[in-house]
């Protein structure tokens, strides 16, 4: 039984990148539309949400239960993925003062498994128009930008065998040096 990594796509410019940045830590994934129906084989290891052009906020917003997800995988939020998260579990997603688009430097607050290997200022990419303005209850701030105060966070008490991490930057891309750790 091959295990793989499902990436449930939103519209994102960028899930081929996220794809290729998976396969790259020899990890075979599968890339389907948000959408479309899939089953918990025994082989699926974990879920990544991506990106897309789409606000949470806007009225037809793509959306996914995520919850039912974490209850039996873990789940990897990029982007629109982290702040569909934030909003569904109470968090608060608005509109960034100004669109950010580029170079930022991350800051690591607290330590986490995603982060091992990475030092505590790493430098990442971010391209969105939302951000998370509050995390839910429940959750906790992982870390953060100069212009973003909630680059990263997670659900505070998980399950060993799953578990809900989200950041807002683009692993994927060539700026992010550290991608290869985050996805391993």
């Amino acid at each position: 039984m091959t295990e793989k990594i499902l990436i449930l796509d939103f519209g994102s410019q960028y899930t081929q990148l996220i794809a290729r940045a998976v396969r790259e830590a020899n990890v075979y994934c599968e890339i389907i539309p948000y959408h479309k129906p899939f089953e918990f084989e025994p082989g699926l290891k974990g879920i990544i949400l991506s990106g897309s052009p789409f606000s949470v906020n806007d009225e037809n917003a793509p959306d996914v239960d995520i919850q039912s997800m974490i209850s039996r995988l873990p789940v990897l939020g990029v982007c629109y993925g982290a702040q569909l998260t934030a909003k569904k579990f109470g968090g608060r997603v608005e509109k960034s003062s100004k669109r950010e688009y580029g170079r930022a430097i991350l800051q690591i607050l607290k330590d986490d498994r995603i982060f091992e290997g990475m030092s505590k200022q790493s430098q990442v990419w971010m391209s969105h128009a939302d951000s998370v303005k509050e995390i839910p209850a429940g959750f906790e701030l992982l870390a953060d930008t100069q212009s973003i105060p909630i680059a990263a966070f997670r659900k505070k008490e998980v399950a060993r065998r799953t578990g809900l991490q989200h950041i807002s930057f683009q692993i994927q891309l060539p700026p992010c040096k550290n991608r290869s750790v985050i996805v391993k």
